[in-house]
């Protein structure tokens, strides 16, 4: 859980300080770039673009691209990489543009057939009128540099590729953002900024609020901001990038955060290098959607997520109607004191998965809780609320045990027309829990308990795995049959007859790890799921090429 937020914040992060790097008057000229744009050589990144447009069913534009960048990159070495350097310059941020040249007179000869043609000023630099907008560049040592101002062109790097490290190796196209490099004047603006925006949204909540409430909400406020300036302070690089790996007929994107050496935020990630989980096993094979969570949570930051569960759960209160939130009130300050329990005892630990086998909707979630019992008995407090309402829920508590867990069951009628509902659910929803001294276990199954006995015994001969903190998958071709079993679509149909052609290449997973002093995350997509988007896309474009 807190490495999801770290990112979740580092991305909010990255686009606040990017649009004020790009903004303020009063940032001073930074010792480093504080942006990198990296693109792979051009061999090898319109090879990869040329296949992941053909996996998505638009190879025609695949060959639009390769003829537009043939004539228009002549004179480029296409074997080396490309970038783009962003400095701050005074109060205009200033972007170069990098290009590996094998011949320039072949590439002003392309810039000609474009209607653009530089003026020679001597000295291997050019002045570079395009659709009015004044450019300027400048040949040497085998790259052309491209920037607004001839005084950005003074003095350039000897080597630009050095400014990207390894980026173009892993990367087709990525960003790096140096966070460091920015003046402290401009962070500290970006902290101001946050605030405001956040104090805006607390004063929309805070209208109905009592007094007290209001207090709170200011403390939980006040943490929130004290946690994206230490964000802001502790960050060192941010990096977003995009790989094509056609040998293995997928397509990557990550998304990650480095902290400064020896701060806060970098020992935090270093903690959640050896992390164990009890839930490995929990979801079984040929799942259609899964995920597995582990987190350790710091001392420090216990204090603040309690808060947040508060607050949140004091909202849901104010959502529920006057009539029944006595009772209400009662079983979520329950419920709270489970949860911040379970924070309190610093470990996030769980999983879940949904299986669609046989065209029946199963579920199964379990995770570590501080007291399965206590967890228990507010289960209990539930079923006595809604005793004897019409329509009330039917619960079965210790109906049986199972490998040191007690067993229980709650049956819902459905009321409803809709006709979807009906046919995966029926006119009952039943769910069976599973409860121990540290666990709790949940599924629906229409069929019984037998699927969460199962995972029971998966979990009892799973405990203390290695594992990173994040991982996740979904099967794409099982949830598309399982959609067009229940309710029949053309464009569904045309997106399952396609992805089956690529059986084992039909998933969309992600990965969180922990790297040298940050994380990452990775979202990658198999060629199927590429190849049944396009489908789809075509077939509601009435066949047409494109999306």
């Amino acid at each position: 859980m807190r490495f999801r937020r770290l990112l979740a914040m580092a991305a909010t992060v990255a686009v606040v300080t990017c649009g004020l790097a790009l903004t303020a008057a009063r940032a001073q000229q930074p010792q480093r770039p504080v942006a990198i744009v990296s693109i792979s050589p051009l061999d090898r990144f319109l090879q990869d673009t040329s296949y992941l447009l053909k996996a998505c069913n638009v190879p025609e534009v695949g060959g639009l691209v390769g003829i537009m960048a043939n004539q228009y990159t002549q004179g480029i070495d296409r074997t080396k990489p490309l970038g783009v350097s962003v400095t701050l310059d005074g109060q205009i941020p200033n972007a170069t543009v990098f290009l590996p040249l094998k011949s320039r007179e072949d590439f002003f000869g392309a810039l000609a057939g474009m209607g653009i043609e530089p003026d020679d000023l001597g000295g291997g630099l050019f002045e570079i009128d395009a659709n009015g907008q004044k450019l300027f560049a400048k040949d040497t040592g085998g790259w052309l540099f491209i920037a607004q101002t001839e005084e950005a062109l003074a003095t350039v790097p000897a080597d630009p590729a050095k400014l990207l490290g390894d980026l173009p190796q892993q990367y087709n196209l990525a960003v790096k953002l140096d966070i460091q490099a920015l003046p402290p004047e401009l962070k500290q603006l970006a902290i101001e900024q946050m605030r405001i925006g956040l104090e805006r949204g607390m004063a929309e909540q805070q209208r109905d609020m009592s007094a007290e409430d209001q207090a709170k909400a200011k403390e939980l406020s006040e943490a929130n901001i004290k946690q994206l300036e230490q964000m802001i302070n502790d960050t060192d690089k941010i990096i977003v990038g995009w790989n094509t790996e056609s040998s293995q007929q997928r397509v990557n994107i990550d998304v990650g955060a480095q902290f400064i050496s020896a701060s806060k935020l970098a020992k935090q990630m270093a903690q959640l290098q050896n992390l164990s989980s009890n839930f490995t096993k929990l979801v079984g094979s040929g799942a259609a959607a899964q995920v597995r969570f582990t987190s350790k949570i710091p001392d420090e930051d216990k204090p603040s997520q309690i808060m947040n569960l508060r607050n949140s759960i004091k909202q849901l209160e104010q959502q529920i109607p006057e009539t029944d939130r006595a009772v209400a009130k009662d079983i979520l300050q329950g419920l709270t004191k489970v949860i911040e329990q379970t924070i309190q005892e610093g470990i996030f630990d769980g999983a879940g998965g949904v299986s669609l086998q046989d065209d029946t909707f199963r579920a199964i979630v379990g995770g570590a809780v501080a007291d399965g019992h206590a967890l228990e008995a507010e289960l209990k407090k539930i079923a006595g609320a809604v005793q004897g309402e019409k329509d009330a829920p039917q619960f079965k508590f210790n109906y049986g045990d199972h490998k040191g867990m007690n067993l229980h069951s709650v049956q819902f009628p459905i009321k409803t027309n809709d006709r979807i509902v009906q046919k995966v659910f029926g006119d009952s929803l039943i769910v069976h829990v599973a409860t121990a001294d540290k666990a709790y276990l949940i599924s629906v199954d229409p069929t019984g308990d037998a699927a969460l006995k199962q995972a029971i015994e998966r979990v009892a001969s799973s405990q203390g795995e290695k594992v990173t903190p994040l991982d996740g998958s979904i099967a794409v071709a099982q949830i598309l049959q399982f959609a067009q079993a229940i309710a029949p679509n053309p464009m569904i149909e045309n997106a399952l007859k396609t992805i089956q052609q690529y059986a084992g290449k039909d998933k969309v997973q992600v990965a969180g790890r922990i790297i040298e002093r940050g994380a990452l995350y990775r979202l990658t997509v198999e060629e199927g799921v590429l190849r049944a988007g396009g489908a789809a896309a075509k077939g509601a474009n009435g066949g047409g090429g494109g999306f």
